[in-house]
């Protein structure tokens, strides 16, 4: 079961994308406190690397669903970002694909945990 990058990097982004929006409803952020939001949350499971975050924003930006500002035109020092009513609508999708995914990793380590571990479950099976 070899994981691909491209799996892992599409994953990153579903879970980083759905925070970044989730957060966004409840106020505007700049990147820096969505990374240390997202790190809270989850109680430092996920600890958003600003090369990953900062181009998913923009990609975000230029699908629509938020709208950065500079805090300061002139010395560009925060980018603000509020989520727009489409991404607000893209939640949904988000979270269906979230949870299907999920649901494939809970699967393959219960197979894993069964089939590797099994026997520390069970301490009379010999393997």
């Amino acid at each position: 079961m070899a994981i691909k990058s491209n799996d892992y990097l599409s994953y990153m982004r579903l879970v980083l994308g759905l925070y970044i929006l989730r957060i966004l409803q409840q106020k505007p952020a700049y990147g820096n406190k969505l990374a240390e939001e997202i790190k809270r949350r989850t109680q430092a499971a996920y600890n958003p690397n600003t090369n990953a975050l900062y181009p998913l924003l923009r990609i975000m930006e230029d699908k629509g669903y938020i709208v950065g500002e500079w805090e300061n035109s002139v010395t560009r020092s925060k980018r603000f970002y509020t989520i727009t009513e489409v991404g607000i609508a893209r939640i949904p999708a988000l979270e269906l694909m979230l949870k299907e995914r999920l649901e494939q990793f809970e699967w393959k380590i219960t197979i894993l945990r069964t089939d590797l571990l099994g026997h520390l479950d069970h301490p009379e099976q010999k393997v």
